[in-house]
Formats: C-alpha cells, sequence, structure tokens
C-alpha cells in the first residue's frame, strides 16, 4: 500500500470513530442528563474536523494521479476556450444588433442616470431654497435652467431649455 492511500485509510478511520461512534455516544449522554453541552460540542467538531481530514487527504490523493491531472487539464483548457468561443460569437452578434433594434447601451443608461441624479440634487436644492418658509400664496423659485412652481402643496418643473428649444 503506497503511503498515501495509507494516510486515506488512516483519515477514514478517524473520521468514522469520530462520527459513527463518539458523536452518537456523546448525544445519547446528553439526552440521558450525563453528559454536557460542551462535550457533546467538541464531539461534533472532533467529527467535523475528521472529515475535513479526510476530505483533504482524498482530494491530494485524486490531484496526485497522473491521469486525473490531465483530464483536468485539458477539461479546463477547452472550458476556457469554448467560452472566449462564445464570448466572441456574442458580442460579434449583439454588437451589431443592439443599435439596429434602438435599446439604449450601458454607457448611454449610466449616462442618463447621472442627469437624473443631478438634477434631483437641482431640483432639491431649488426647493430647499424657495420653499423655506411657508406661504398660503403660489411659490415660485428658479435655478439655472430650472423652473419650480409650487401651488397648493403641488409642485411642477418647467425646464428653460425645452421652452428655448421650442421657440
Amino acid at each position: 500500500m503506497k503511503q498515501q492511500d495509507f494516510q486515506v485509510a488512516r483519515e477514514f478511520s478517524k473520521f468514522a470513530r469520530a462520527f459513527w461512534v463518539e458523536l452518537p455516544l456523546a448525544a445519547a449522554n446528553r439526552l440521558w442528563g450525563e453528559g454536557s453541552e460542551t462535550t457533546l460540542r467538541g464531539a461534533g467538531w472532533k467529527a467535523y474536523d475528521a472529515f475535513v481530514s479526510l476530505a483533504n487527504e482524498a482530494t491530494n490523493l485524486l490531484y496526485a494521479d497522473r491521469g486525473f491531472a490531465t483530464l483536468t487539464g485539458r477539461t479546463i483548457e477547452q472550458t476556457l476556450q469554448i467560452q472566449h468561443m462564445s464570448g466572441a460569437a456574442a458580442s460579434a452578434l449583439f454588437g451589431n444588433l443592439w443599435p439596429a433594434v434602438g435599446l439604449p447601451t450601458a454607457n448611454e443608461i449610466a449616462r442618463l442616470r447621472s442627469e437624473v441624479a443631478a438634477m434631483r440634487d437641482e431640483l432639491g436644492q431649488v426647493l430647499a431654497s424657495s420653499v423655506v418658509e411657508r406661504s398660503e400664496g403660489p411659490a415660485t423659485a428658479e435655478s439655472g435652467k430650472l423652473r419650480i412652481a409650487v401651488r397648493g402643496g403641488q409642485v411642477r418643473r418647467h425646464d428653460h431649455s425645452d421652452e428655448n428649444a421650442a421657440a
């Protein structure tokens, strides 16, 4: 028996003893009131550690095998090639299709979001400066290219750039 096979057998023996003997005994003792919560928890952690050690040794044994290493290397290489080809095909297809359909790109959406955020900030500044004191009558405030009218609790926004463009 090789040294690695012996290691896996020893780790399996530790796991079997911890999981199938010590953990059930600790649970039964706790159930009958003879053991403590700490003893049960310690047995659980011992079984967990034995399982992790067993999985580690089995993985080491598996990756030490030349055939498995070759198979894994080829599979990873082919998967990366397929991923690269599918990415190139998708960019070629959607790169020409996207503008033809007329859907916005990610950059256009990001620019639109930043414009909306800037307008929200400007609106907040205008409202904060113009509606500081409450009045019963209508209030109007202007800032840059925005004009805000507050009448009866409703806020109306007029964009000067739209009026200039229409004129």
